[in-house]
């Protein structure tokens, strides 16, 4: 007869040591969150590097100021053309290849820039580079509402200060990496080496990825059909306009003050780094659906901003940056979460916001094109920043037709 018997006909009950259990490890959540934040610094550098050399791009390439500016305007214009298919993109592709894909693409275009400029090969670049942006600004808002929906307000302003950091970093350390590499052009090609670690990262096998789930074409909003959706492509390409009109041509702008490349481009990243501020702020203190009160703020502020650039350049240059960072960094989160509001499913509020950053991006990459052609025919840039002003005028009576109020039933959606 057994001892364990035994105990158990006396009542009582043998405790078994139990292995203890192990605290699920935080290690997946942090290192998800670092990739982020690396994904995110990669998404501005190819269009913020050129700035600070333009005056050395245009002496080796001849490029004119309307033709530079395509560098600027060509991968703007790709985010804003691939959003439009943004779900045939991550349906074909998922999450996983659709960010590797990206990723190798830009580190081709970025790799183009460590060569001889010529205009045929920036023009390149920009275009090959811009492609890889648009794939990685479809794939990681998708993937990280479904990766991190309890935490989606935190991850998404970390993924925010991540990509307009990326932006302020391209601009400070190109000029910087100028003076140390044998050729002063291929410090912006050496962008492509942040392209390829975080590539290489990303398919660590510890990196794990969720598959894409995606609805049936014909459940998903086809945005198009709304006059709604059209005003607020409009006024997103609006609220983005100044943004794409200023990195192109703040640097070059006070270059022509004599402004050497390395302040230039520390001006350019003060107004990255006080957007991630307003991106960060505004939003946050709007909390209620009426936006309208902090959107009309933050667009008052630009505005302000760009009058210091056009009528006292030279008075107080930082100030002007900082109040250009603060309001359209404010401005981009608040009309995205804006266009959110419109619909209750995420998904469909989704498929709302990809087709109003399709037509805003597309429009707005037309900034860029337009300031360097007032340039090239009236040789400064006071028009093209008289410009914003007229367009900040234009964005505040738009804005007050966003009544939400007005919301329900503007969308006739299939459940």
């Amino acid at each position: 007869m057994s001892k364990v018997w035994l105990l158990r006909t006396r009542g009582i009950t043998l405790q078994t040591q139990s292995a203890p259990v192990a605290k699920p490890s935080k290690f997946p959540l942090l290192f998800g969150l670092l990739v982020l934040v690396l994904l995110g610094l990669n998404l501005r550098p190819l269009l913020t590097s050129v700035g600070p050399l333009t005056d050395e791009l245009q002496t080796i390439t001849g490029l004119s100021f309307s033709e530079i500016s395509l560098l600027t305007t060509l991968p703007i214009l790709m985010i804003g053309l691939m959003a439009l298919f943004a779900g045939r993109v991550t349906t074909a592709l998922g999450y996983r290849q659709g960010i590797g894909l990206g990723l190798l693409i830009l580190c081709a275009g970025l790799t183009a820039r460590l060569f001889e400029p010529t205009s045929t090969s920036m023009i390149t670049s920009a275009l090959v580079g811009g492609v890889g942006i648009a794939l990685l600004h479809i794939v990681i808002p998708e993937l990280t509402k479904q990766q991190y929906l309890n935490r989606l307000g935190m991850v998404t302003g970390l993924w925010s200060a991540a990509l307009m950091g990326g932006a302020a970093l391209g601009a400070v350390a190109t000029p910087w990496a100028a003076n140390l590499l044998p050729e002063r052009f291929q410090a912006l090609g050496s962008w492509s080496l942040l392209a390829a670690i975080v590539l290489i990262i990303w398919y660590l096998p510890f990196n794990r990825t969720p598959v894409a789930s995606i609805p049936p074409r014909h459940l998903l909003l086809r945005a198009h059909r709304y006059p709604r959706a059209w005003l607020l492509g409009i006024y997103f390409a609006l609220v983005n306009a100044g943004y794409a009109g200023f990195i192109a041509w703040i640097a070059p702008f006070y270059g022509e003050f004599s402004w050497p490349a390395q302040k230039a481009g520390n001006l350019l990243a003060l107004f990255s780094l006080v957007q991630v501020i307003g991106a960060l702020l505004l939003p946050a203190l709007s909390r209620t659906q009426d936006r309208r009160l902090w959107l009309t703020a933050a667009v008052l502020i630009q505005m302000a901003g760009f009058a210091g650039l056009s009528w006292f350049p030279t008075e107080a240059p930082w100030l002007w940056s900082a109040l250009c960072g603060f309001g359209l960094g404010g401005a981009f989160p608040l009309c995205i979460v804006m266009a959110l509001d419109h619909i209750d499913n995420p998904v469909q509020a989704g498929r709302l916001v990809s087709f109003m950053q399709g037509i805003g991006f597309m429009f707005a990459s037309l900034m860029p094109l337009l300031t360097g052609w007032f340039r090239d025919v009236y040789g400064n840039y006071s028009l093209g920043w008289q410009l914003h002003i007229i367009v900040g005028i234009l964005i505040l009576l738009i804005t007050w037709q966003f009544n939400p109020n007005s919301y329900r039933g503007l969308f006739n959606l299939r459940e």
